[in-house]
C-alpha cells in the first residue's frame, strides 16, 4: 500500500519480505541519492553512500525506529561523514564556528523560520550550495529540500538544536552574500555591454 508507513514497511523488511524492500527502495533511494549528490557533488560517490546505507538497513538487528526517515538520514549521514573525514577537516571540526557563535547570542527558533529561502536561491541553488561549508550545506539541504524538522535534523547530524539554528541561520547569510556579489557581477557586464554598444558612433 501507497500509504503505508515507512516503519511498517522496514518491520516486513526485516522480516524478509522481498516486496517491502523494493516498495521501501522506491520511496527512499531517490532521495538519499539527490541528498548525497547535493552534499557530495558526485553521483558514482552517492550511489556508493545510497547504496552501503541500504546494506546497512538490511544488516540491521535492532528495534524499528519510532521515526524511519530521519533515522535513514542519519545512516547516510554518518556514511558521508566517514567519507569526508580527513586530516583537514578534523582540524577544522576542532573549532566549530557555529558552537563558538551559538555561546554567545541565541538564535530563536522563530527568527530561523522567518528567514525567507528566496526563490532565486533555489534556483541557483547547485551553485550557490557548492560554496557553503559542509556543515552549513547539510543543514539547509535537509531542511528545505527533504523538509525535516530542526529536531529531527538535530538527531540526524549529532548536534545540539541549537547549533543546527545557528547553522541555517548562518547558511543562509552566506548563500545570500554570495547570490548578491553574483547579481552585482551580473549587473556590471550588463551595464558595460550596454555602455559598449551605445557608445559607438555610426561607421
Amino acid at each position: 500500500m501507497d500509504d503505508e508507513p515507512d516503519e511498517m514497511i522496514y518491520q516486513r523488511v526485516l522480516c524478509g519480505d522481498h516486496q517491502a524492500l523494493t516498495l521501501l527502495v522506491e520511496r527512499y533511494y531517490p532521495l538519499l541519492l539527490a541528498f548525497g549528490v547535493r552534499i557530495t557533488n558526485d553521483k558514482q560517490i552517492a550511489e556508493d553512500l545510497v547504496q552501503e546505507t541500504f546494506v546497512r538497513l538490511l544488516k540491521y538487528h535492532g528495534e524499528v525506529p519510532d521515526a524511519f526517515r530521519p533515522w535513514v538520514f542519519r545512516i547516510i549521514h554518518n556514511l558521508m561523514r566517514d567519507h569526508f573525514r580527513s586530516a583537514f577537516i578534523q582540524r577544522e571540526m576542532q573549532f566549530d564556528p557555529d558552537e563558538e557563535r551559538h555561546k554567545k547570542w541565541q538564535v530563536e527558533e522563530e527568527t530561523v523560520e522567518n528567514v525567507v529561502f528566496r526563490e532565486d536561491l533555489k534556483t541557483k541553488a547547485i551553485f550557490l550550495l557548492q560554496n557553503l561549508p559542509l556543515p552549513q550545506r547539510e543543514v539547509i539541504i535537509l531542511r528545505f529540500y527533504h523538509d525535516l524538522s530542526l529536531e529531527e535534523i538535530a538527531g540526524v547530524t549529532g548536534v545540539p538544536l541549537g547549533t543546527v539554528k545557528s547553522r541555517l541561520y548562518r547558511g543562509l547569510q552566506m548563500a545570500r552574500k554570495v547570490l548578491e556579489r553574483e547579481e552585482v557581477k551580473y549587473d556590471q557586464r550588463n551595464q558595460s555591454a550596454a555602455s559598449s554598444r551605445f557608445g559607438r558612433g555610426p561607421a
